[in-house]
């Protein structure tokens, strides 16, 4: 009788346990938070937006939104070209954490450092919008 006794508490035992973990793994998970639902908390970094795709306004459209979210934009404009394929962001001031957090925030993850000496350049950060400027969350939401 003790057998029989303790193989059942055993089974309850196993079945508790299978309950457990069944229930921890397939509770649903949680829906992703929508990409900018609000401006995000960012430092006070000094942008230059360039319009490297050659569409109309974009450059303007794009400034408007990153000062939404506190960044300041100090200079826009085209960029040497209209033939940038994707969107980049450049660190002009080796602070790679600030090209870093403006490239999250866009979007993309093009994000490379070009320093040039130049003691009067304010601007820490460039973006230079590629064709791809429709795609970048960013831009998607009014």
């Amino acid at each position: 009788m003790k057998r029989w006794f303790w193989g059942l508490i055993g089974l309850l035992c196993i079945a508790l346990l299978v309950m457990v973990i069944t229930s921890k793994y397939s509770q649903p998970k949680p829906a992703p938070k929508p990409v900018l639902e609000e401006p995000v908390a960012l430092p006070k970094i000094h942008i230059e937006v360039l319009n490297g795709c050659g569409a109309d306004g974009v450059a303007t459209r794009l400034s408007d939104r990153l000062r939404e979210h506190g960044l300041d934009v100090i200079t826009q404009g085209n960029a040497e070209n209209f033939n940038f394929p994707e969107t980049i962001v450049i660190d002009r001031t080796g602070k790679p954490d600030y090209a870093r957090q403006v490239a999250n925030l866009l979007g993309t993850k093009n994000h490379i450092q070009q320093m040039t000496p130049d003691p009067f350049r304010i601007e820490e950060v460039t973006i230079v919008i590629g064709r791809d400027y429709a795609r970048l969350p960013i831009l998607a939401n009014p």
